[in-house]
């Protein structure tokens, strides 16, 4: 049986449906998640196109981002930070970027999502219908309807890393870690990494483990990051794999957050044959 389909042209008139189609129904956006095998057959479609949430907006105080803004127009558009291009750049294909959007993103809140990281460690906001509250939080719920991201101005200082099986894949695993220095000392470290959990996580050990303190040895952080996560074994990878994924990409972001984006080409020029990031 084909799912129903309605198109509201405002918020209330969405929030009106989902509450009389019931949990069957599903906000529709880009569309790139609707037939996931192992997200079940919806069984009513909602479309916010109409809603008009594809705004980017910055003010002196950061840039807001539509729910309905895909990945692609996240790299093209100059308002938007380069580290969140960057992790919009880690989505598959630009076939699929061109429709894929932030809020479908966050709403499906996949486990190997590449957005969430880093919107985890820029400390961002998402705005619902109902309520305003952090990335963090967000992924550990049922978000609802999702209206838009805020992503603060901050000095905090940025490294991505991510691993796929090919070009056109979903990341495996995708780390981003944010923070400042005060010297050579790392201060107030946020360790995002997605692919170890049912969702994206933070890693409170590491951080408490660096902060403080000078960039450590790969010999020294690697273990604590292998010990902090607990993946799953599955089709994409055994679990032995990802806590060794998660641990050499992790060591390798908190390398570029630290010395800057010349660490970045020797991190990759590191890697091996069954390591990777880009």
């Amino acid at each position: 049986m084909n799912p129903s389909y309605h198109r509201p042209t405002t918020i209330a008139q969405a929030l009106q449906l989902k509450a009389e189609l019931g949990p069957g129904a599903v906000f529709l956006a880009g569309g790139t998640e609707v037939n996931n095998r192992l997200a079940g057959r919806p069984t009513a479609l909602i479309d916010i196109a109409g809603l008009r949430l594809d705004a980017v907006d910055r003010t002196d105080s950061g840039v807001r981002l539509g729910a309905g803004v895909t990945f692609q127009r996240l790299v093209d558009h100059p308002d938007v930070p380069g580290y969140i291009k960057t992790a919009a750049l880690q989505m598959v294909n630009r076939n699929i970027r061109n429709r894929a959007t932030v809020g479908g993103h966050l709403g499906n809140n996949r486990s190997c999502a590449d957005l969430i990281p880093v919107l985890v460690a820029a400390q961002a906001l998402v705005q619902l219908a109902d309520r305003e509250l952090p990335v963090e939080q967000l992924v550990q719920s049922a978000p609802g309807l999702i209206l838009s991201v805020f992503v603060p101005r901050t000095e905090r200082r940025f490294g991505l890393m991510n691993m796929t099986r090919t070009a056109s894949d979903i990341s495996l695993i995708a780390v981003a870690v944010s923070l400042r220095m005060e010297g050579d000392r790392i201060r107030e470290p946020i360790v995002a990494v997605g692919g170890v959990a049912a969702h994206v996580v933070r890693l409170a050990a590491v951080e408490k483990a660096l902060d403080g303190r000078p960039l450590p040895s790969a010999q020294h952080i690697e273990p604590l990051i292998a010990g902090s996560v607990s993946p799953i074994d599955d089709l994409r990878g055994s679990a032995a794999y990802k806590r060794h994924l998660a641990a050499v990409l992790g060591e390798r972001a908190l390398k570029v957050a630290v010395l800057g984006e010349r660490a970045l080409k020797t991190a990759v020029d590191q890697a091996g044959p069954t390591v990777g990031g880009r």
